[in-house]
């Protein structure tokens, strides 16, 4: 364990931690930490289609600004902000993993920024200058009503010249099936033969719509894939002296439909799934349609790579110089169709029509350079113990926006914004699409909207901490850290959905002669460029640790952890204006307005726990329990009718619960364990704009989290024979944004993610050093649905779900 920055056993560490090494890995069967966070108390993760994700801890979630958990590979941190539409955090394969660590609690003083709920670490295997070791994975698997899965993956390491020079490298790939079929489908609303009109809703809707398969294009469409690759090297010239330098890789790529489907063409009992596929007319075949640069497939691409090199001097036998230094290099894309969204606020379509089809285009960027450079006492020995050190990050982050289609620039009427064909204000000869937003299609890819984003930040800190064992085994634990943050936005909006002066099909002024591009109605496009935002920040921490046995450690730790302030683009006054207006944005002349920047939000944990080994190790016990104040919290503002939304500092909320791991032996060669996690984190007051209007209800939740979640296994061993049991069960979600009658955005048909158990089964045997099983994933087929959408008419509805049942065949080899 290193949750200290000091290497430790985890029995001995006073910190709320899940650990989870090579082989819980390998026999848990977890490929990506989607498959930790039912086994681990208190982490959550939520993604979307867009390719965002938001990962927290102990309840402090935030879509809106800077994350709230630290992302770490090794010793460089990775997270993302929530800048744009799609931003999300990369988070690496689980292959040839030392272990991965899930630190529950701000870490503020020794992590830094962004640590406010907890951090997570992927900790890679280091070379070795002694020993040779391998590890070795293939797999193949098939799911129901879906296709074949499989990865193989080899890592090796050893020494070059023993003592002295050794490596580590693998290379690993993975493909999953897909479970998804996309077809084309006869769609129409559904109508009650009893009475004839619409029937009455039935959650989760799929009875509003009579869907029927015409033809199945592709089947098991929503496969991915995963390639990772890394080499190591450690030089060591002298006993006291250590640099490693290193080069990892990885590439995602999901193929199509993105795990969603249509609930009224899909079996939910079965876990049959179906989405319905849209695709461009022939403009030869009607003039509605022209050839637009439009991906037939919705997909997505992630790629990143990592240059560090760790260099450890031992400057004395009780001092040691830690220096990391690493870039990290990330690009990312994501088509997702958009077309029922365009017909509908273009053309006032519930349902489709051939030929219509739109996409939107994702991309994230980063660019993160970190140095790091500590000094810390080495002698295990001392009553004292301490680490000071130094940090620098400029990181660049980029978000881009591009949305386009086939069908609106010929639109003869745009219903919802006034346009109509050779009518006001230009005129003969003009489009409807003109007319009412004062633009044409932005080139070169005739967009209706392109944004791009650009955040550069920095930040210097410098932190120390210091634990003292007062008396043998009573050790008081003091840090603090200090950091400097800069950062500056960049960001421009082209295509007429961000005309702020569009037109909106209102006459020629009297006088003027009206041209597209030019005059009264000349496109104004509200750019932000150069906004800046910087503050200094302290994060402290206290704890005292109580080793009252070598088998009893007790703990308590009062910590602060925050997350650096931003800064907002500018959202279009004309389009936005009323929104503003309506929930008090207002300057001091009435004028509607938006805060340029927005704060640091922070927390204040309070902690205690223990850690527990009884009946000579056959029984294992950690507990934890916490209250978190979270304060100045960076909330979004979503304006309902232009369809932006920007950060500010509202309300305070806050967290509390436990986590508790149990495991024992209650007969040689059993072991049996859980964890069991609690959390309710909700706003203290109502969270209130300028004028009073209530985004939070006093009480009401943040986020859409589980308040409990529940884990259970059970492993057999008998001679080289073993058999696993895993079951988890989360709690249905809390009443959140859409799902909670307390918020301006509730939608009466919607309701909170459910409960769902999911049992996962392995029996196998060891061969010398081959491993081979036999697995059961999602035995009993749960079928939740994540991401219940209306796409706007309150008909149609979306979901994504668990993937099946999947029966696997896993081989490993370890020397």
């Amino acid at each position: 364990m290193t949750a200290t920055r000091r290497a430790e056993s985890i029995e001995r560490t006073p910190v709320s931690v899940a650990a989870f090494d090579e082989e819980t890995l390998e026999v848990v069967g977890a490929k990506q930490i989607d498959d930790l966070v039912s086994l681990t108390p208190g982490l959550e993760l939520g993604r979307t289609l867009t390719g965002s994700n938001n990962i927290s801890i102990r309840g402090i979630a935030s879509g809106a600004g800077a994350g709230t958990t630290g992302v770490y590979i090794d010793d460089t941190p990775i997270q993302v902000r929530n800048l744009g539409y799609g931003a999300g955090t990369a988070f690496p394969e689980i292959f040839d993993l030392e272990r991965v660590e899930v630190l529950r609690g701000p870490q503020g003083t020794l992590f830094g920024a962004g640590s406010e709920g907890g951090t997570v670490r992927f900790i890679q295997t280091a070379p070795d200058l002694d020993y040779y070791s391998a590890y070795a994975r293939a797999e193949v698997s098939t799911t129901h009503n879906g296709d074949e899965s499989y990865e193989a993956g080899a890592a090796v390491g050893g020494p070059i010249v023993a003592g002295v020079l050794g490596f580590r490298g693998h290379l690993y790939y993975r493909k999953d099936g897909g479970y998804v079929d996309a077809v084309l489908a006869d769609v129409s609303p559904a109508i009650d033969p009893g009475t004839g009109t619409a029937p009455e809703p039935v959650y989760p809707y799929g009875n509003l719509v009579d869907f029927t398969t015409t033809e199945v294009l592709r089947k098991d469409t929503n496969s991915s894939d995963a390639l990772t690759a890394r080499l190591a090297l450690e030089f060591r010239p002298s006993d006291a002296i250590s640099l490693t330098p290193s080069i990892s890789y990885q590439r995602l790529r999901r193929d199509d439909g993105l795990g969603a489907f249509w609930i009224a063409g899909s079996d939910l009992a079965d876990a049959d799934y179906v989405r319905r596929v849209n695709f461009q007319g022939d403009p030869a075949s009607n003039p509605l349609f022209y050839q637009a640069d439009i991906p037939d497939l919705e997909s997505s691409r992630d790629t990143f790579w990592l240059y560090s090199l760790d260099t450890e001097i031992d400057i004395s036998d009780n001092v040691q110089l830690i220096s990391n230094t690493s870039y990290f290099d990330r690009q990312s894309t994501t088509n997702l169709d958009f077309t029922v969204i365009d017909a509908f606020q273009f053309a006032f379509e519930f349902f489709v029509p051939e030929g219509y089809k739109s996409i939107s285009a994702y991309g994230v960027s980063q660019e993160n350079f970190v140095q790091e450079v500590r000094l810390q006492s080495s002698d295990t020995s001392s009553p004292f113990s301490w680490v000071i050190g130094g940090f620098y990050s400029h990181n660049k982050q980029g978000s881009t926006q591009d949305i386009r289609n086939n069908f609106v620039a010929n639109l003869p009427v745009l219903p919802l914004f006034g346009g109509v064909a050779g009518g006001p204000p230009f005129g003969p000869g003009s489009s409807a699409l003109e007319n009412a937003f004062g633009a044409p299609l932005f080139a070169p890819n005739n967009s209706s909207y392109v944004e791009n984003r650009d955040l550069t930040e920095k930040q210097l800190a410098g932190y120390g901490q210091v634990e003292y064992e007062i008396v043998p085994d009573l050790t008081l634990i003091a840090g603090l850290r200090v950091a400097k943050n800069d950062l500056e936005l960049d960001a421009t909006f082209r295509g007429p959905l961000n005309n702020d002066n569009a037109p909106y099909g209102a006459p020629c002024p009297p006088g003027e002669t009206c041209e597209v591009g030019s005059g009264t109605f000349a496109p104004v496009y509200v750019d932000t460029t150069g906004f800046e935002n910087s503050e200094t920040s302290v994060t402290p921490k206290f704890g005292v640790s109580w080793q009252a046995t070598p088998d009893h450690l007790l703990y308590a730790t009062v910590a602060k952890g925050f997350r650096p302030a931003g800064v907002n683009a500018r959202v279009p006054a004309q389009f936005c204006g009323p929104d503003l207006a309506n929930i008090g944005y207002v300057d001091g002349n009435g004028d509607p307005t938006q805060p340029e920047i927005f704060g640091s939000d922070s927390v204040w944990s309070y902690e205690v726990g223990s850690k527990n080994r009884l009946a000579n190790g056959r029984v294992n016990v950690d507990f934890s329990a916490y209250h978190i104040d979270w304060s100045n919290i960076q909330n979004s503002v979503f304006l309902p009718t232009c369809l932006y939304a920007f950060v500010d500092n509202l309300g305070d909320a806050t967290s509390e619960g436990f986590d508790l791991a149990l495991d024992f032996e209650p007969i040689d060669d059993l072991r049996v364990g859980g964890t069991v996690g609690y959390n309710s984190t909700t706003y203290q007051d109502d969270v209130v704009t300028p004028d009073g209007t209530i985004l939070g209800a006093a009480g009401s939740p943040i986020g859409a989290t589980r308040p409990w979640r529940f884990s259970l296994y059970g492993q057999y061993d008998l001679d080289r024979f073993y058999a696993r049991a895993d079951l988890s069960h989360l709690t249905s979600a809390r009443e959140y944004g859409e799902t909670d009658p307390a918020s301006p955005q509730f939608d009466p048909r919607l309701r909170p993610q459910d409960a769902y158990t999911t049992i996962n089964l392995r029996v196998g045997a060891e061969f010398g050093d081959v491993d081979a099983s036999i697995f059961v994933d999602n035995l009993t087929n749960a079928t939740p649905l994540f991401g219940l959408d209306a796409q706007f008419n309150n008909v149609v509805y979306t979901a994504s779900s668990l993937r099946p049942r999947t029966v696997g065949l896993t081989v490993a080899y370890r020397y």
